[in-house]
């Protein structure tokens, strides 16, 4: 009965990673490019994160108005995306026409002038997050991607039953690549690669399954937003200082206009939590007469809501600093050697050793 299981497990095993083998080459690569991409993206756009501090700084609904007036072609929703965190920082505005078409706006804070604007896939992470999640497909690529993920987590979870008599030898380095074996050298690598990357492993399948749902449920219209119309006369300055006296240690990050009439005025940022939980995870939410409607302090938060909000930061690895990163890099490539070193071992069986017992 137990080689039974083995076998079966065996099977599912190879099956799933031969399937899922090229699209995990592909996630790994893009995958461990993400992680940097905020570091790379400023790198190719200086002068568009780096503004010549002013001496004041314009009025954030005049700066919402400037950017409805630069766009053509309809009435998206526009929201902050990022307010200026420091004085050389520009504010960038988000404007959403649909779930797969969204342009940023980068507006000098001091002159409302709009430095430089792009699409959400024309610019180095847009275009390789949307080719990550959705392979430039939409709701079709997330489908695809989402499968990819389910995939993985089952050649994960039965990899553990079929190598576990490898992982002690493995973690007490008994077990060695012998690269001059031909035999053997793909098997070890496969194994030694994938008993040290497990729990990364199982940890990127996860949240990767549950990024995608969201990416999913993003996507459930696929048409164009109905237009909201232009932004409402606010004063966003006062519901900062009013947001900021609300939660002690609030640092706004993002403002949300009301998308339809009803809608809250959000203002999104953090109060100094982990940064595991993102830098939005706090807000207090206000209605068209800056009455404050509701607070969440994320550091009160329950813990189904800390968990939902760790998703992101776990799969992009942008929570503990450059160290995580190059962590999250090097082990962002285990999937891709771990689906090549396995179709290796499979040809091998397949054709080469078949080939000589004939």
């Amino acid at each position: 009965m137990k080689q039974y299981l083995h076998k079966q497990l065996f099977t599912v095993h190879r099956i799933t990673g031969l399937i899922v083998g090229i699209m995990l080459l592909f996630a790994s690569i893009t995958g461990s490019l993400l992680v940097f991409s905020d570091e790379i993206d400023e790198a190719l756009h200086q002068e568009t994160y780096h503004i010549a501090p002013g001496t004041q700084r314009k009025p954030l609904f005049e700066l919402l108005q400037q950017a409805g007036r630069s766009l053509r072609g309809g009435t998206p929703y526009l929201f902050f995306s990022r307010l200026p965190q420091t004085p050389e920082e520009p504010a960038i505005i988000r404007a959403e026409y649909g779930p797969d078409h969204k342009v940023y706006l980068f507006l000098n804070p001091y002159t409302g002038e709009v430095v430089h604007q792009h699409t959400n896939t024309g610019y180095f992470s847009g275009f390789l997050i949307y080719l990550h999640f959705s392979l430039l497909s939409g709701k079709t690529g997330a489908k695809v991607m989402l499968t990819v993920a389910m995939l993985l987590f089952i050649s994960l979870l039965t990899g553990i039953w079929v190598y576990r008599k490898s992982v002690v030898k493995v973690l007490t380095f008994r077990l060695k690549p012998e690269w001059g074996s031909r035999t053997r050298r793909w098997r070890n690598l496969h194994r030694i690669v994938g008993v040290w990357a497990l729990l990364f492993n199982l940890l990127i399948a996860f949240t990767g399954f549950m990024m995608q749902l969201k990416v999913l449920d993003n996507r459930k219209t696929t048409g164009p937003f109905p237009n909201v119309g232009a932004p409402i006369s606010v004063d966003y300055e006062s519901l900062l200082n009013k947001a900021s006296a609300q939660i002690p240690g609030f640092e706004p990050m993002g403002i949300r206009p009301p998308k339809k009439a009803g809608d809250p005025i959000r203002i999104l940022g953090h109060a100094h939590e982990a940064a595991i939980w993102g830098r939005y995870s706090s807000a207090v939410h206000f209605d068209v007469n800056g009455q404050i409607k509701k607070t969440v302090n994320f550091s009160q938060a329950p813990w189904g809501d800390k968990f939902n909000a760790a998703m992101a930061p776990l799969h992009y690895g942008n929570y503990g600093g450059i160290p995580v990163k190059i962590l999250y890099v090097l082990l962002g490539l285990t999937p891709g050697i771990l689906s090549v070193s396995g179709f290796l071992i499979w040809y091998r069986r397949k054709y080469i050793i078949k080939k000589h017992q004939l």
